[in-house]
């Protein structure tokens, strides 16, 4: 596969199969993502990867969580603010997809449920979790996080899976430090849901819309 086709045909699933993906395509991912740009080559990242029985103790850890309306406790400040045109992006990815799925605007069990799906990571077999050093400088850390992880999701179109960044997954660090034993001095980023998309399910084959080059790209 072309590295064009796998950009454009990367998107967002929210919805997997139950098909457990074999640690062995795992492995070969993070081998091919490996090669992502960082700060300096510092390589900030490190990655744990959660499947099977321990995929599952986390979902429904988190799930519990969110069934008690626990607040977020993330190891990184969840932005909750944004200008006007990056907060009508945001607004308008909730409603469009929502409206895709066809859940309706007052039906408040099926938007509970599509945030509790949120914290099971949309029943992806796996979730690989990207960790910093706690004594690292986060933006740029993070800036590099965001380059290996847009790298696995790129890598696992070509092996025919789907992914999703997920902030739901770092919602309770101390839980996935706790479930995956993770030391306390490392900071959970993020995680990716990753696993085989659900063939057909609008939470599946939805894909968010894009600025156009013209509204995004201007030479100085």
């Amino acid at each position: 596969m072309e590295l064009n086709t796998a950009i454009q045909e990367r998107r967002s699933i929210r919805l997997f199969l139950p098909d457990p993906v074999p640690r062995d395509i795992i492995a070969r991912l993070v081998d091919l993502a490996r090669w992502a740009p960082s700060w300096g080559n510092t390589q900030p990242w490190e990655i744990v990867a959660a499947d099977g029985e321990k995929a599952k103790e986390l979902a429904e850890a988190f799930a519990a969580e969110g069934r008690k309306g626990t607040p977020p406790r993330p190891d990184l400040s969840i932005p909750r603010e944004f200008p006007e045109v990056h907060q009508k992006r945001y607004t308008g990815l909730g409603r469009d997809l929502l409206t895709f799925m066809g859940v309706a605007r007052e039906d408040k069990q099926a938007r509970l449920q599509h945030y509790l799906n949120m914290y099971r990571f949309f029943g992806a077999p796996a979730v690989i979790y990207l960790l910093i050093d706690g004594a690292l400088n986060e933006p740029y850390a993070c800036l590099d996080i965001g380059s290996i992880g847009t790298t696995l999701a790129y890598g696992a179109v070509q092996e025919g899976l789907g992914t999703i960044y997920l902030a739901a997954s770092m919602h309770f660090p101390d839980i996935v430090r706790r479930v995956l034993n993770i030391p306390e001095g490392k900071k959970v980023v993020i995680g990716l849901a990753i696993g085989y998309p659900h063939p057909t399910a609008p939470a599946s084959v939805f894909r968010s819309a894009r600025a156009p080059v013209e509204e995004i790209l201007r030479f100085a």
